[in-house]
C-alpha cells in the first residue's frame, strides 16, 4: 500500500478500507506470508488509537475507522480464553507471590475485571464512596469510553491502604511501582506454578476470570457486559459459551459412569 503524501486530515473511509485490506492480504512478512489475523488486528488497533488521538487534538473531527462495518474490519481469530476457577483463585490467594503489588493488582482485577492499562493509571480520586458503596469510575484506555464499576469487599481487599482511603491524595496511584507488562506476566507464571496451576496465566486472565466467575455464580449476561465495558453484548457471549461448555463437560462425566 502506497500512502504517498497522505495527511492525517485527508484520511477517510476509503483509505481505511484499503489499509485494512492491506493488513489482511497485502503486507508480506520476511517469509512471504500474510500477517496472522491477530497481528493484523493489533496493527489495526494501533491505527484506530492514532486516529483517536488526532480527534482529541482537533486534527480531524471524527475517526473515519468508525465508518467501517464489522465485516470490513480486521478481526482476531478466536483463541482459547484461559481463566481461573474460583478454587484456583483461592489457591493463588493462599500462595505467596514474590511481588505483593503484582499479587494485589491481579487479584483486584479478578474481582472487578479492569484491564492492566487501566489498573496502572488508577488513582484514588477515581474511586468514590456513598453510604458504604464504593464506585470505580475511569475512562478505559482501549475504548476511551467511561466505565463505572461497583467495588465489593473482595475487590477492596486487594487495594493497598484501602482502610485509609480517605487519607490518600486523589492524584496518587492505587497500585504503585508495578513492573513492566512482560515482567508482570513472568511473575504471574511463577506464582501460578507455585499454586499448582498449570494454565497459561497472564494478567489479562484476570479479566476472563472475573467474567466467568460472575456467570458461574448466576449473574446475567447483560450485567456482565456492562461491568466489562463491552459496547456490544456479543463480545460477552464468548464467556457464556465457555460456561455452557463446562456444563456439558459436567453432564458428560455422569454419562461416562454408565458406559
Amino acid at each position: 500500500m502506497n500512502c504517498g503524501d497522505t495527511k492525517v486530515n485527508e484520511i477517510g473511509k476509503d483509505f481505511c478500507i484499503a489499509f485494512v485490506e492491506y493488513l489482511k492480504t497485502g503486507y508480506k512478512t520476511a517469509k512471504g506470508e500474510n500477517l496472522k489475523p491477530k497481528t493484523a488486528f493489533n496493527r489495526q488497533c494501533t491505527f484506530v488509537t492514532a486516529l483517536n488521538v488526532a480527534v482529541r487534538e482537533g486534527i480531524i473531527p471524527t475517526n473515519p475507522m468508525n465508518l467501517l462495518s464489522h465485516h470490513e474490519r480486521a478481526k482476531a481469530s478466536k483463541g482459547k480464553r484461559d481463566y481461573l476457577t474460583i478454587d484456583e483463585v483461592k489457591r493463588l490467594i493462599a500462595t505467596p507471590c514474590k511481588n505483593n503489588m503484582v499479587k494485589n493488582a491481579y487479584l483486584f482485577a479478578c474481582n472487578c475485571g479492569l484491564r492492566l492499562g487501566d489498573v496502572r493509571k488508577l488513582k484514588w480520586g477515581d474511586i468514590t464512596q456513598d453510604n458504604g458503596r464504593w464506585i470505580l469510575s475511569v475512562i478505559m484506555n482501549k475504548s476511551e469510553k467511561p466505565i463505572h464499576i461497583p467495588l465489593g469487599v473482595q475487590a477492596r481487599r486487594w487495594m493497598p491502604g484501602c482502610e485509609d482511603s480517605g487519607k490518600h491524595d486523589a492524584g496518587s496511584l492505587v497500585f504503585e511501582h508495578l513492573p513492566g507488562d512482560s515482567h508482570i506476566n513472568d511473575i504471574l507464571k511463577i506464582w501460578a506454578a507455585d499454586a499448582g496451576i498449570t494454565k497459561s496465566v497472564t494478567y489479562h486472565t484476570s479479566r476472563h476470570t472475573f467474567a466467568t466467575m460472575l456467570l458461574t455464580l448466576g449473574a446475567d449476561l447483560y450485567t456482565v457486559s456492562k461491568l466489562l465495558g463491552h459496547s456490544q453484548i456479543k463480545n460477552t457471549q464468548i464467556y457464556a459459551e465457555i460456561i455452557n461448555r463446562r456444563k456439558d463437560e459436567a453432564v458428560n462425566l455422569i454419562d461416562k459412569v454408565f458406559d
